[in-house]
Order: structure tokens, then C-alpha cells, then sequence
């Protein structure tokens, strides 16, 4: 069974000194700095709500999470790192945050305390994928491709997207700084780009930029075009079964069962929608 917020609470009282509060909302246990930082768990819990807002009018049905979520939030960058370090977690220069699939945490820091829009997209992404693995949309140990993981995380960066409730033009849905990064690959984007997407995630490895431009395009595309059909396939991943490798034989049948085996037609498709968003 999952523990219940205040058996987490405890625990992480285990973990974290005098220095750090704790908040609760209905879904997360954050902790935080003392004094004015418990605004980090209604930013949290909101971001959940929209999270959840828009996969359920776009007919997914989600679970309810087993467990509280966590949060850590640290006061600035240096004792951010100073943690994961200690924790034998390597961070790469630059990271604002990360979602930890073990732990099923996620860390971040913002040293502004209430204005968090330093690093407010990484916060959302983070959170996205938190929320995304710990509501059935993905399956914790169970191998996800990493485009369908990243793609999603990346469309709630759009603030159209986190905040749906109050914006709603397509326009303002656009992840404007991956869309620039797809249009300059477009000049030489090989034939076959979705196919090698994807049946594997070496494009990540190879190419990291374009595997994340590609990803959000591809999920953006199918989730504006096709938003049923995009739930149906979350899911029918999220069902995989855990520590089971997946193969790209079956990583294309899954994607072509869904959407069709035509995918040369499937990019003339994308390349169409692209050209036309502003």
C-alpha cells in the first residue's frame, strides 16, 4: 500500500533538517525552506489540475495516485546540486530541475522564492512528467519511448497548455522555441525521420536537439489533429508490462495500430500542419 501524506511526512522528516517545512495539498508533500516558500505546493497542485484537465477532455481516464507526490525544493542552484551529488545523481551543467523515476521525486530550486519564472518551463516539464507517471498516462518501470515521454512534457511547457483553463487559441499552445527548432531541421530532416523516431531513442543519443524538436512536433501534431486516437496510444503504452524490453518491431506495430502503417502520408500530414501554425 502507499503511504498516506503524513507517514510520508514523516520519513521525509527523517531525511531533511531543522532549515526545511513541509507542505501538503491534496496530491504532493512538498518540502521547502522555512518561511515564505509554501507557495511551491499550490503551484504544484495547480499545474496537476491542468495536467489533468487536459488529458481527461481529450478522453483519457486517469488513475488516482497511489502515493503522495514529492517535491524538494531547494533555496538555490548550489544546494540543489550539493544534494544530487551527495545522492550519486550526476547533473549536467545548466539543470534547473529533474524527475527522479526511483524515487519518484522531483528537485528543483528557484532562489526567488515566489517568482519561479527563471526556471518556471523546466518546473513544468518536470512536473508533467511526475504527474504523467504516477497517473497511468506512463508506467513507472515499464520502458516508455522516450519521443512520447518528452513530447508531452515539452507541449505543457506552452503556457496554453499548463494554464488551459484561461487561454485557449493554439497559438498560445505552440512550444514556440521547439517549433523554431523544427523548421530549422526541415532543411535537412531525413526521409524516414518519424519511423526512426519512433522505433528507438537513439536519436536522443545522437542527436538530442533534433530528437526534442521532432518529439514535440510529432506529439503536438497528434494530440491537436488526432486527440483521441493520441490518448488511446498513451495508454496502450502506459499498459506495457514492467521490465520488459521493448523492441522496435513492437514500438512500430503499437504506433501503427493506432495511427496506420502509412508514414510517409502521416509526415506529408505534419508537414502540412506545421506550415500552417503561426
Amino acid at each position: 500500500r502507499g503511504y498516506t501524506s503524513g507517514e510520508m511526512k514523516a520519513l521525509l522528516r527523517r531525511e531533511f533538517d531543522e532549515r526545511f517545512g513541509m507542505t501538503t495539498t491534496q496530491h504532493f508533500v512538498v518540502v521547502h525552506p522555512k518561511g515564505q516558500w509554501s507557495d511551491w505546493a499550490e503551484r504544484l497542485e495547480s499545474l496537476y489540475r491542468s495536467f489533468s484537465h487536459y488529458m481527461q477532455v481529450r478522453g483519457f481516464r486517469l488513475d488516482r495516485p497511489q502515493v503522495p507526490l514529492v517535491a524538494v525544493v531547494f533555496r538555490n542552484q548550489g544546494d540543489y546540486y550539493r544534494h544530487a551529488a551527495a545522492g550519486g545523481t550526476p547533473l549536467m551543467p545548466g539543470t534547473l530541475g529533474h524527475y527522479d523515476p526511483q524515487s519518484n521525486r522531483i528537485f528543483l530550486f528557484d532562489s526567488g522564492g515566489k517568482n519561479w519564472s527563471t526556471n518556471a518551463e523546466t518546473i513544468i516539464h518536470e512536473a508533467t512528467h511526475q504527474t504523467a507517471f504516477n497517473v497511468g498516462v506512463h508506467r513507472r518501470f515499464a520502458e516508455q519511448p522516450r519521443w512520447l515521454v518528452e513530447g508531452l512534457a515539452m507541449m505543457f511547457e506552452a503556457r496554453g497548455v499548463w494554464d488551459g483553463r484561461s487561454i485557449y487559441t493554439q497559438s498560445d499552445r505552440l512550444n514556440r522555441e521547439r517549433l523554431a527548432d523544427f523548421r530549422h531541421y526541415l532543411n535537412y530532416r531525413p526521409a524516414g525521420a518519424i519511423a526512426a523516431l519512433i522505433a528507438t531513442d537513439q536519436l536522443f543519443r545522437t542527436d538530442p536537439g533534433f530528437a526534442y524538436a521532432e518529439s514535440w512536433t510529432l506529439s503536438f501534431f497528434l494530440s491537436e489533429t488526432r486527440p483521441q486516437e493520441y490518448s488511446r496510444y498513451l495508454a496502450k503504452v502506459a499498459s506495457r508490462p514492467r521490465f520488459v524490453p521493448y523492441q522496435a518491431k513492437q514500438r512500430m506495430r503499437d504506433f501503427a495500430g493506432v495511427f496506420g502503417s502509412d508514414l510517409m502520408l502521416l509526415d506529408a500530414q505534419l508537414r502540412r500542419f506545421v506550415d500552417g501554425l503561426e
